[in-house]
């Protein structure tokens, strides 16, 4: 069997030369050269390589951010128990509250969509009219109730009598 570490039979043995003693002294590239393609030039970054100061992979949580829907359909829900409030006399102060937080919630629902945060403009545009809608109802709501309110109580001011008195119970 023969060494697998000889050279083969009829060929001299090559000649090691020292480390580095192979290669050729370095000589720096003109300044008027090119880059080679592929290689980055001053200041910039290698193909690939994020800039200075960039995150590597986009974001730093490393996956894009869901658009932040929440408010834009937080107003639309609002807006119609509001109009349902607004709609039933009694509850005009319900239909107040719930008007004032859909105008507000719809108004930065509608502001992210502009920015590219959220998706639903239409359903903050939609929660913000609707509040408009319940803080119209609500003020026509409180006008109607210190109305009666008032009648009922010129009237009852009015009788002189128990049966006029009844009589404006059942006025209304």
């Amino acid at each position: 069997m023969t060494d697998p570490f000889e050279p083969p039979s009829g060929e001299p043995p090559a000649q090691q030369q020292p480390y580095g003693q192979n290669m050729p002294p370095y000589q720096p590239p003109p300044a008027y050269a090119q880059p080679q393609y592929g290689q980055p030039q001053y200041g910039q970054p290698a193909y690939g390589q994020p800039a200075y100061g960039q995150p590597a992979f986009g974001h730093y949580g490393g996956y894009p951010a869901s658009p932040r829907n929440g408010l834009g359909t937080t107003a639309l829900v609002l807006g119609i128990v509001g109009v349902v409030a607004g709609a039933v006399v009694v509850f005009f102060y319900v239909a107040f509250i719930v008007g004032i937080l859909a105008i507000v919630f719809g108004a930065i629902g509608r502001g992210r969509a502009k920015r590219g945060e959220a998706t639903n403009r239409k359903a903050a545009t939609w929660g913000l009219s609707l509040g408009i809608v319940a803080l119209v109802l609500s003020v026509v709501g409180g006008v109607l109730i210190v109305h009666v309110a008032q009648d009922q109580r010129d009237c009852r001011a009015r009788a002189t009598t128990q049966p006029q008195y009844d009589a404006c119970a059942h006025k209304l």
